[in-house]
């Protein structure tokens, strides 16, 4: 009888232990998430002809039939005159919508655009939320609503497994990715370690290769599995990224890779929008087919997803210095930088090389990475000094703060160093050669004023190289930032130096002719 009673018991442990593995390690059964019944509802819709402005600043604006309707869940626009086919994804819409809501999304009026183009969304900045009528019932309209409720920049791998969990929850189509073999993931990252980020640019064909992607989601997915996703739903957003992000960190700890957490966000913007960039104090949006105007002497600073990761650091880390120079971190706000392709730039402005600030707008204009800076210090210059008008010392003040961008720099100094009959000419008028640095930068301006040899007529459309020249030579005589402040506020040039402003010029001017006094000027830049 004893033996049958410890047999028993030992029965009865063994089987309490299975049950204990099996429910640690069984994946979160479905009936723990709220289930809502599909809403199957017909709508009165208002038919209009309206110009559609495409969430793309580039795109070309068209005249459509839509029609609209507003319902207690949102606003919504459909690009189709087929009223079945709004109602199918109004319909998907709301279900969705009352699904998060069931399981602890915070919901927030939006206006809900279905567009008869590929799989997109704007800024949920603007309450609109853009989805391809194509990705009705699919894990892409998931995926593109939960960026527009938690927000457009926030890790693209971690809502792209979310959404294919919730879609299949839904019975919505997921996303169909090819198996892939853990140890060939584990040699993948390991060889590529900035794929870790698992953010956009490296999930789209437009950035990252084929491999890369399929990587990409396949460890996405794989994390998500540790995740139980009625939980995560009910928790603010940043701890869910928290508690992804620390799965992440083991994996590529028991891989040994070693990668940098990218400090700037990237917004997905699908195959017909720009590609956005959320950095401390400005946002990029990078026109598709972006390429630099100065393409023979630039690389292209956004072809794929590393080198993306790479320029944004660096774009940040210069804007992030110009504002804490001047003390703005409280006013320096959020400004869009949009980098404009040739044919944006001919479409938008009627020119191809585009540099220009709408200080009101908080928006700049730029077609090329050396002159980004510039742009971002005349929305400095206004903080500082809202009357200031625009000026030749307005142009001067932009031209001191870019020159610390070693992107602004770039252009002088392969011309001095790579061409020989430039690289040359800087020798025999300065004596030496051309070393990397803001002080031969500025020597340059100083040679390039001296063999041009015109008036020096300073205006704010004049050539850099006559700002540059000038400015330098006021700032070895009154030292940087007394200039820079004069260059903020021009009347009180009498204050800072004693002088007018033409005295100034004049003595500038033959400061240039007594400094390369006797230099001849080669012939064959009459013949250039």
């Amino acid at each position: 009888m004893r033996n049958r009673m410890v047999l028993l018991c030992s029965i009865c442990i063994i089987l309490f232990m299975l049950i204990s593995i099996v429910s640690c390690t069984a994946p979160v059964e479905e009936s723990s998430l709220i289930s809502v019944k599909p809403i199957l509802d017909h709508y009165e819709y208002k038919q209009r002809e309206k110009v559609c402005f495409f969430p793309s600043f580039t795109n070309e604006n068209e005249k459509t039939e839509i029609l609209s309707v507003s319902t207690e869940d949102g606003f919504f626009t459909c690009m189709t005159t087929d009223a079945m086919q709004a109602d199918s994804f109004i319909n998907a819409q709301r279900t969705l919508l009352y699904f998060l809501q069931k399981n602890g999304v915070a919901l927030r009026e939006l206006n809900y655009v279905a567009l008869n183009f590929d799989d997109n969304f704007s800024e949920s900045a603007k309450n609109t939320a853009y989805i391809a009528l194509s990705s009705t019932e699919t894990w892409r309209q998931v995926l593109v609503t939960l960026h527009a409720l938690l927000g457009d920049y926030i890790d693209y791998g971690y809502v792209y497994a979310m959404s294919n969990a919730i879609a299949l929850h839904l019975g919505w189509e997921t996303e169909a990715i090819e198996t892939v073999d853990d140890s060939a993931m584990d040699t993948f990252f390991c060889e590529n370690p900035q794929s870790l980020n698992l953010l956009y640019p490296g999930f789209t064909g437009l950035y990252a290769t084929e491999e890369t992607i399929k990587y990409s989601k396949a460890l996405s997915l794989d994390l998500f599995e540790h995740i139980d996703l009625c939980e995560a739903l009910k928790k603010p957003i940043e701890t869910q990224l928290d508690e992804f992000e620390a799965l992440l960190i083991r994996y590529s700890d028991k891989i040994g890779a070693s990668f940098s957490r990218q400090v700037c966000g990237y917004a997905y913007r699908g195959p017909y929008l720009p590609l956005c960039i959320q950095a401390t104090y400005a946002t990029h949006i990078v026109d598709h087919g972006y390429k630099d105007y100065h393409s023979d002497i630039f690389e292209d600073y956004f072809n794929d997803y590393v080198t993306i990761y790479q320029t944004a650091e660096i774009l940040d880390a210069e804007i992030v210095e110009a504002v804490e120079r001047f003390g703005l971190e409280d006013c320096a706000g959020n400004i869009s930088i949009n980098w404009l392709s040739e044919y944006s730039a001919m479409t938008k402005f009627a020119k191809r090389h585009v540099n220009t600030c709408y200080v009101l707008r908080q928006e700049a204009y730029v077609t090329t990475i050396s002159l980004y800076l510039h742009a971002y210090y005349y929305h400095i210059e206004h903080l500082i000094n809202p009357d200031s008008e625009m000026s030749w010392q307005t142009s001067a003040f932009c031209e001191i703060g870019r020159s610390y961008s070693q992107y602004a720099r770039y252009a002088s100094e392969k011309t001095f160093t790579e061409n020989p009959k430039w690289a040359e000419l800087f020798c025999d008028l300065i004596g030496d050669t051309y070393q990397t640095g803001v002080e031969n930068y500025f020597e340059a301006n100083d040679v390039l004023c001296y063999a041009l040899n015109d008036d020096f007529s300073l205006n704010y459309y004049r050539d850099g190289a006559f700002i540059n020249s000038f400015t330098y030579y006021l700032i070895k005589n009154f030292g940087e930032n007394p200039i820079i402040n004069l260059m903020l506020f021009p009347d009180t040039v009498i204050e800072v130096t004693g002088k007018t402003w033409e005295t100034l010029e004049n003595e500038w001017k033959q400061f240039i002719m007594d400094k390369f006094a006797g230099k001849d000027i080669p012939s064959w830049l009459n013949e250039d």
